[in-house]
């Protein structure tokens, strides 16, 4: 299909927060790549007087990302989440009005949406306007979580999955979770990817150099934000365990969040200072460089989708210990290409760092190799293409 793709996204990056859903960028300019024509709307956080939201009220209305159209639309948000129930009836309102003009110079054969709430909501309404087919794609926590913390966003994001043509989920856990809502649900599973030009295999020693790194020590990688779904105080408990038994090893944190400083003084408290690191935000373009200067990778969450650093890990021929949760699983083979231990169980988490990185360090290397070999069908490339399929199915059926 070479039509116009409308995509709407609340994750996408931006200046205020650069590394904000970059996979839905990674998605657009593989599409882009693909022969499609994409233009991309955001609704940005629009609440008078907020101090932190302040560098959100000073985005242009319209901007350019590597050759895609960038439209920030002022959207009312509450700070702190609160009346999240109402932000799929928010985003309608705020996004009719910006998508007619975008409509004039931009006339689309189809909208996509990331997140089915409040996203794909507001997708769902503005089909009626538009006559296009819709797709949302749900990436995690907005079906795993959201839904159950109010009834009334329950309700929302089950009349988004009746109102879109179809929803794509990026794991079969998150397909199985959007089926029990609404039976007989319009669903595929398609895999996130990553770009093999820049997740690729490098010199670990190289990449330290680079990086400024300490050339000997064993280095155990976590990158994600800092917030309590990522579970990085079992983490860090399962850490000090291994770090009693052995003391060349490191860990590295990139991320930042709200718990920052509980973690920091959870670390100093388990007498972790001088063994943990955490280097707060990074650039995109500085993570490979921070895989590669890796042995191992570690994600501790408590929910997720398809975690897109699984994913970047394997392109850069890394193992990964995980916890065995959302869509991991499913990419992430247990004694082939990681490790998986279950969510909050510092025990089995410790275990299998102390396997990997004590016990029997050559699998590192050969678990690696399998990831590397096992990464090369999950690339944007392959992502886009049947991304693609699924809109032409779509946009075909509607002009019978």
């Amino acid at each position: 299909m070479n039509g116009r793709i409308l995509i709407i996204s609340h994750m996408y990056p931006n200046p205020v927060n650069p590394m904000a859903g970059i996979f839905v960028h990674n998605q657009a300019k593989a599409l882009k790549r693909e022969g499609a024509e994409v233009s991309v709307v955001v609704p940005v956080p629009s609440f008078p007087f907020y101090p932190k939201w302040k560098g959100y009220r000073q985005l242009p209305k319209k901007t350019e990302k590597d050759g895609i159209a960038v439209y920030y639309v002022p959207t009312r948000m509450i700070p702190g989440g609160f009346f999240f129930q109402r932000y799929g009836k928010y985003y309608t309102k705020a996004l009719r009005k910006a998508v007619e003009e975008i409509h004039k110079a931009f006339p689309f054969d189809l909208i996509h949406c990331h997140t089915i709430y409040p996203d794909g909501y507001a997708g769902g309404e503005l089909k009626k306007i538009w006559k296009v087919p819709v797709v949302s794609t749900i990436h995690g926590s907005d079906i795993m979580l959201y839904p159950k913390r109010k009834r009334s966003v329950y309700e929302q994001t089950l009349r988004a999955l009746k109102e879109n043509d179809l929803v794509i989920t990026v794991s079969d856990r998150l397909k199985e979770e959007a089926e029990k809502m609404h039976p007989g649900l319009a669903a595929k599973t398609v895999y996130n990817g990553f770009d093999p030009e820049k997740f690729r295999p490098m010199d670990r020693l190289e990449a330290r150099e680079r990086l400024g790194l300490n050339g000997e020590q064993k280095i155990l990688l976590f990158v994600g934000n800092l917030y309590p779904v990522k579970g990085v105080s079992y983490l860090l408990e399962a850490f000090s365990r291994i770090r009693r038994e052995s003391r060349d090893i490191h860990l590295y944190l990139i991320g930042d969040g709200p718990l920052r400083p509980r973690l920091e003084k959870q670390a100093e408290e388990s007498g972790l200072s001088e063994a943990v690191t955490f280097l707060g935000k990074k650039p995109y373009a500085e993570i490979p460089d921070w895989i590669n200067s890796a042995d191992v990778m570690v994600l501790t969450s408590l929910s997720e989708g398809l975690p897109s650093i699984l994913l970047e890990s394997m392109g850069c021929g890394r193992p990964m210990v995980a916890t065995d949760v959302g869509g991991i699983k499913e990419i992430l083979q247990d004694g082939k290409t990681g490790l998986l231990a279950p969510a909050k169980d510092v025990d089995k988490i410790a275990g299998c760092l102390r396997k990997i990185l004590i016990d029997d360090p050559s699998l590192i290397a050969t678990m690696g190799k399998n990831a590397l070999d096992a990464s090369r069908a999950l690339t944007w490339s392959e992502n886009a293409r049947t991304t693609l399929q699924i809109y032409t199915s779509l946009t075909e059926r509607k002009s019978l």
